[in-house]
């Protein structure tokens, strides 16, 4: 056995330890050479990266390193893959994750884990093939499968499960898929489920509450800490049983997006025994009739204590959504929570924001609420927050310099604004704001934005710190495109939106010639370029261009 195969085997072995990585970064060097010296630089950069806190200012200067050295080498450092896997992902130095065709993978399953400590696979598979995967030997060394949109059904996974070589999975993703009762009854019986520490069943849409009950009543899924359920057929009586579950006593991270879950009704039929729990939260008008405020009494549950991210998109919730919120016994510690497509109102927001009990909370989305101006003006006054959403709430110029001049919202890393009432001056407003200088994410996109608004973007020395910029359907032209093309501030893209924006064979032509070396997503579909000019995108920019 070769030494860099014994490396790449002591990685394997031991995935989550730093230590084999960083003594094959040292034999690198000792081999001598540009391109292993550079590898063994990139090694040492995403280790230490993944120990860094969001805010340690060393973060920034990694991660420049680690994508010029990946500008300069990736092609080279993953030649084997080209033509086999969809995308891939590096993870402390070395390929942990793929996207790869059923085909390629049971074809190349060799060649594919000799080249790489793979730990993740995202399988593009038809369930037709799913048996032959089952007996793929090589699983045994993954971790994470995710199997999103492959149109899998209960049998195909009944068939998964049956395969012996799972007994490292600890993450299965079944995302927009067939599934239904009979599978998840599979799933739950097998040995597999009581290993499992994230589960994400969104998007198939037939599951309901005797699934979701299925889940929550199995007493093998002590280590589940991420559960997805989002745009299911999850109803109130499943949300009851889930909610008060005491077989998931890991689980911190819940996701029940788009749920039916009336906020209030004047009655609760449930034949379930855990409505008798529930009847402290209840009240009993003279006539012996229950009035129920059935998502009180859900975030009311003590089963949810250990919740550090929350997802009730789209379950109808009103402002006093928010008030039972704050009195949930999860309040104090959820870090993420995402209420978009509900009808929170300004009323909601300025709960929100005078609400105590949220003193973690760092990412917070809420899209399509009609907050309006009074709203924002709320929300900008929460401190702490490292992520805002805020697209589709009909703000304009008041609430977005509110948000602007919040010295409370100094440690924002992303900002969403897409969809509202944004001209040049609030452009003019937020890009020149110094409380939102850290900003490495912003969605401008559906606003209606001219090519001024391109100019103060790329002349604002404010957004130096920008890797994402979304600017989807505006009004840009080729003077916008131009100016964020020759931008000198805007270095660090990697990911530029500028779908449907009037962009023609100049704007083509000054994009081509743009000094980005972290580039790797530049969205220019919907615009109108003739052939020469999309070659020119292509042989500039390569896969990185969509066109």
């Amino acid at each position: 056995m070769s030494y860099e195969r014994a490396f790449l085997e002591a990685i394997r072995e031991t995935p989550d330890d730093d230590v084999p990585r960083l003594i094959y970064a040292d034999w690198l060097d000792e081999q001598g050479g540009r391109e292993r010296s550079a590898r063994a630089a990139f090694i040492r950069a995403q280790c230490r990266l993944v120990a860094l806190d969001e805010a340690d200012p060393k973060r920034e200067i990694l991660e420049d390193e680690e994508a010029d050295l990946l500008t300069e080498y990736e092609r080279v450092w993953t030649q084997p893959l080209h033509g086999l896997v969809e995308d891939w992902r590096f993870s402390r130095g070395f390929l942990e994750h793929v996207q790869i065709r059923a085909e390629n993978l049971l074809t190349h399953a060799e060649r594919l884990f000799d080249f790489a400590p793979l730990r993740s696979l995202h399988v593009l598979i038809p369930f037709k093939d799913v048996p032959h995967l089952a007996g793929c030997s090589h699983l045994q060394r993954i971790e994470t499968l995710d199997f999103a949109r492959c149109q899998l059904n209960d049998r195909a996974l009944q068939q998964l499960l049956s395969s012996p070589y799972l007994s490292r999975l600890r993450a299965l993703h079944l995302a927009g898929n067939n599934i239904n009762t009979p599978g998840i009854h599979a799933l739950v019986r097998s040995p597999l489920y009581r290993r499992l520490r994230s589960l994400d069943l969104s998007s198939n849409i037939a599951l309901g509450d005797t699934a979701t009950r299925l889940l929550a009543r199995t007493e093998r899924a002590e280590l589940l800490e991420c559960l997805n359920l989002a745009d299911t057929n999850l109803g109130l009586n499943g949300a009851f049983d889930l909610f008060q579950s005491t077989s998931l006593p890991s689980l911190s991270d819940l996701d029940v997006s788009r749920a039916h879950l009336p906020s209030t009704s004047p009655y609760l039929h449930s034949r379930s025994p855990l409505e008798v729990n529930l009847t402290s939260l209840n009240r009993l008008d003279a006539s012996g009739i229950r009035q129920s405020s059935h998502l009180s009494a859900l975030l009311s549950s003590p089963s949810l204590c250990r919740l550090r991210h929350l997802g009730l998109r789209g379950i109808q919730a009103e402002s006093r959504t928010i008030e039972w919120l704050s009195r949930a016994l999860f309040a104090s510690n959820l870090r993420s929570l995402d209420l978009r497509n509900n009808r929170l109102n300004e009323a909601g927001a300025r709960l929100l924001a005078e609400s105590a009990p949220f003193p973690t909370l760092r990412a917070l989305s809420l899209d399509a609420n009609n907050l309006r101006d009074e709203g924002a003006k709320a929300v900008a006054q929460m401190a702490g927050l490292r992520s805002l959403s805020l697209a589709g709430n009909g703000i304009g110029g008041p609430g977005l310099k509110a948000l602007a001049k919040s010295d409370r919202l100094g440690e924002l890393r992303a900002l969403n604004l897409a969809g509202n009432f944004i001209n040049a001056e609030s452009v003019r407003a937020l890009a020149e704001s110094p409380y939102l200088r850290l900003l490495r994410q912003l969605n401008l996109s559906d606003s209606y934005l001219e090519e001024e608004s391109g100019r103060i973007l790329g002349s604002t020395a404010n957004l130096q710190h920008l890797s994402e910029l979304r600017l989807a359907k505006n009004l840009l032209g080729d003077a916008g495109a131009r100016a964020l093309a020759q931008s000198s501030c805007l270095r660090r893209l990697a990911l530029l939106d500028l779908n449907d924006n009037r962009i023609g064979k100049a704007g083509a032509e000054a994009l081509s010639a743009a000094a980005w070396r972290r580039m790797r997503h530049l969205d220019v579909r919907g615009n109108v370029f003739t052939d020469t000019q999309e070659n020119l995108l292509r042989s500039r920019f390569g896969d990185a261009v969509h066109l």
